[in-house]
């Protein structure tokens, strides 16, 4: 595609194309003529730039995040789950910035002499401040994106280290699948899917959708199984179809929830589900308290303050404390330890 055509197409100054071309960010290739020629690549970039900009990133920072290396192979979904990224961390940087404006509107509203304004746009320039350290550090905020390829593989090394945590990984997913048909389930859902691991573990007949935050981990799952469904989402996505699945499931990955998280979660989760239907997941748990109190102690006096920190670091359940929460709106709930922290709760919807 020839310069004229690309800046009308796209409505960018010729100008503008040039600064791109100077700044290594899109770089056409010239014909024998000489004459620049956008490649089908080099269009993709442009298309990612426009939106970039419009977010409001600067260029040096879209030349270093348009310069990663990106493989061939679903580049263009690869493209247009960045480019929401983008269009989702904008929302949350307008989202602060709203927060902040009604905050100080209403102290306004309730003091009676405002003697320092100041203060008030003190708070706002805080929040703006906040917003450009953030900006770019937000592509892949656990770190699933880069764990995918290896994903599998960095499970099964990780048993047999201090924790312990994915230990009898196989057997815990195995268990699930188990419950899975004793409920006679042929419609599930899984909830942060990863690479698709339970899903090996289940029969042939049962209609499967994954969903996960990580498109890495979605494209790996769908390079093993070409013929699931699969959706770009997390758990507090509000949900896509109502009252059509038999099982929800989950495999640790409710840890990365905090407790308000957990609660909206579950109601979320019960929505998917038809009357009669079961939450099961399977996760890193405490009992209770009490029993986190006597894990952390135990730690502690072992000089294992190491061990306790990644314990802190994520967001075990509380068993009796999601029991509870459960029960209060209306469901049955049962649970049981597998190994070590690995414990699995279901909770069946009436």
């Amino acid at each position: 595609m020839n310069t004229k055509t690309v800046y009308k197409q796209f409505n960018i100054s010729q100008k503008a194309l040039r600064i791109y071309e100077d700044l290594g960010i899109v770089v056409p290739k010239r014909d024998e003529n000489n004459y620049r020629n956008y490649s089908e690549d080099d269009i993709l970039k442009l298309r990612q730039l426009i939106v970039l900009k419009e977010m409001g990133i600067p260029l040096k920072n879209i030349k270093q995040l348009l310069n990663k290396e990106c493989e061939d192979d679903n580049k263009i979904i690869r493209a247009l789950d960045f480019q929401l990224k983008v269009v989702d961390n904008k929302i949350n940087e307008l989202i602060n910035i709203k927060i902040t404006l009604q905050q100080s509107v209403n102290e306004v509203l309730n003091t009676y002499e405002v003697t320092n304004y100041s203060e008030y746009f003190n708070k706002i320039d805080k929040c703006l401040s906040e917003n450009s350290e953030k900006r770019c550090k937000w592509l892949d905020k656990w770190g699933f994106d880069t764990w995918a390829k290896n994903y599998d593989v960095s499970i099964k090394d990780k048993v047999g280290n201090d924790l312990n945590l994915f230990e009898n990984y196989d057997f815990v997913l195995e268990h699930v699948a188990e419950l899975i048909s004793n409920n006679n389930a042929l419609k599930i859902i899984d909830i942060g899917c990863g690479t698709g691991n339970l899903y090996g573990k289940l029969k042939n007949n049962i209609e499967f959708t994954g969903v996960d935050q990580s498109i890495e981990m979605l494209l790996q799952l769908k390079n093993k199984y070409p013929n699931v469904k699969l959706r770009l989402g997390n758990f507090l996505d509000e949900p896509f179809i109502e009252n059509q699945f038999d099982v929800v499931t989950s495999t640790f990955a409710f840890h990365h929830l905090n407790l308000i998280e957990k609660h909206m979660a579950i109601n979320l989760l019960l929505r998917y589900l038809k009357n009669g239907g079961t939450i099961i997941i399977a996760d890193l748990m405490f009992l209770n308290w009490t029993e986190r109190i006597k894990q952390k102690e135990y730690f502690l006096e072992n000089d294992r303050k190491d061990l306790w920190d990644i314990i802190e670091d994520e967001y075990y359940t509380d068993i009796e404390e999601i029991v509870d929460y459960a029960e209060k709106l209306g469901c049955e709930v049962k649970y049981e330890n597998i190994v070590n922290f690995t414990w699995v709760l279901q909770i069946f919807k009436k």
